[in-house]
């Protein structure tokens, strides 16, 4: 289990930074301007990035149930945001298969709400940048 608490925790910094290359890539991308490969991809894989920190925490979560750790409100909580998370990550594909300008601004909003709700997540753990965790 202590595996998954430290892959989880590290991994975390993975999320946030695909999550801020694939916002700075949108914002250019609603401007007209050409992405480079790097920001094209944070862009297109920041939902599989987020899906293994969920998948990751859903182990943890399962790992402590297992265990016989006694529930508490944050382990309620937490992976609740990170769901929702998860789900405004992939509501960004909605936006997909439309118009240049349009994609990128919905897009931006879907990952922008995504961000907002794992820092949402993080605070409710305690989780640096809101702490020392």
């Amino acid at each position: 289990m202590v595996v998954l608490v430290i892959l989880h925790s590290v991994w975390r910094w993975a999320v946030l930074l695909a999550a801020i290359g694939a916002l700075y890539g949108l914002i250019r991308a609603s401007r007209g301007i050409a992405l480079s490969p790097l920001l094209e991809r944070s862009i297109r894989f920041y939902p599989v990035i987020l899906d293994i920190q969920v998948a990751l925490g859903i182990l943890l979560w399962l790992a402590q149930r297992l265990g016989g750790i006694p529930l508490t409100s944050v382990q309620v909580i937490h992976p609740v945001w990170g769901l929702l998370a998860i789900g405004a990550a992939h509501a960004a594909a909605a936006f997909r298969e439309r118009e240049p300008p349009i994609r990128a601004r919905g897009m931006l909003i879907a990952y922008g709400l995504s961000l907002i709700l794992i820092l949402i997540a993080l605070a409710s753990v305690g989780a640096f940048p809101f702490g020392h965790r």
